[in-house]
């Protein structure tokens, strides 16, 4: 049976297609955040238009609460749940305790976001895996994300030594993101030979590695400007304010996710630079 003849993702949220011949197991997960609204209705318009041929496919719609509610997260950032040792009882944790189960039995997860920034964003992917990066049409590759931020579904991957990808596409307000979306998810799965077509490689690629990570420290929080991301910081520039607290580069940077802190200690943004 074709995935298009059972979908409906208001009632159910992990869907198999499943060849009967033994090889590898493939994962796409969309809606971790539930203010990222477009991938449900992107991913159930291409699973009904494709023809999943071979090996095994998990399609997975991670947080459906938040999306009821129209909120990021209920309780508990998703993002941060995905662990061995996840043993508490928000909806988030024992949403990511289910998931993780899929996970374990994936060869590759294809893990997909909008970015919340309002401001002018681009494309890009981090991953740690060279092999597949020229399988995406973005300019910039990030990596070393699992040293700022632990506990995501990239990095369960990550600890049982399987290959995975996040994907961000363009922001959530900009209409050309579900175009972006939908065909690299398409080539993500000609990749894995889950469909018969070949995949299309790209180039001219540029590589970059995260190195810091702000946490708020009070609600008096405030950047000196509206941030796109990649923009530029030089140094020396005054970044934001926390409080009493004025913080000035030290050096040529790059800004990534900035982000007005709802709650202290939110992740605020992240600071990369090339190599």
């Amino acid at each position: 049976m074709k995935l298009s003849e059972i979908i409906d993702w208001k009632t159910e949220s992990i869907y198999t297609f499943d060849s009967w011949k033994d090889w590898n197991i493939t994962t796409v997960m969309v809606w971790v955040h539930g203010n990222e609204l477009a991938w449900p209705q992107i991913l159930v318009k291409l699973i009904k238009k494709i023809d999943i041929k071979f090996w095994k496919v998990f399609f997975i719609f991670a947080n459906l609460k938040a999306l009821e509610q129209w909120v990021r997260q209920v309780e508990k950032n998703m993002n941060r749940c995905f662990v061995k040792w996840n043993k508490s009882g928000t909806y988030e944790e024992l949403r990511a305790r289910e998931i993780m189960k899929f996970l374990d039995q994936s060869d590759y997860l294809l893990d997909v976001h909008n970015t919340i920034n309002e401001q002018n964003s681009i494309p890009f992917l981090i991953s740690e895996h060279d092999e597949i990066w020229k399988f995406f049409n973005v300019r910039k590759i990030v990596s070393w994300f699992d040293e700022l931020h632990p506990w995501w579904s990239d990095s369960y991957m990550n600890s049982i030594w399987k290959v995975w990808l996040c994907l961000e596409s363009w922001s959530i307000y900009d209409k050309n993101s579900e175009i972006i979306a939908e065909n690299w998810i398409l080539n993500f799965l000609k990749y894995t030979w889950n469909v018969d077509w070949e995949a299309e490689r790209y180039s001219s690629q540029e590589f970059i590695k995260f190195d810091y990570l702000y946490k708020n420290k009070t609600l008096n929080f405030k950047f000196t400007k509206e941030f796109k991301d990649f923009e530029k910081i030089k140094k020396w520039q005054i970044i934001w304010y926390d409080w009493d607290l004025i913080i000035k580069s030290d050096r040529d940077w790059f800004i990534i996710f900035p982000y007005i802190p709802r709650n202290i200690w939110d992740e605020v943004f992240c600071l990369w630079r090339k190599y």
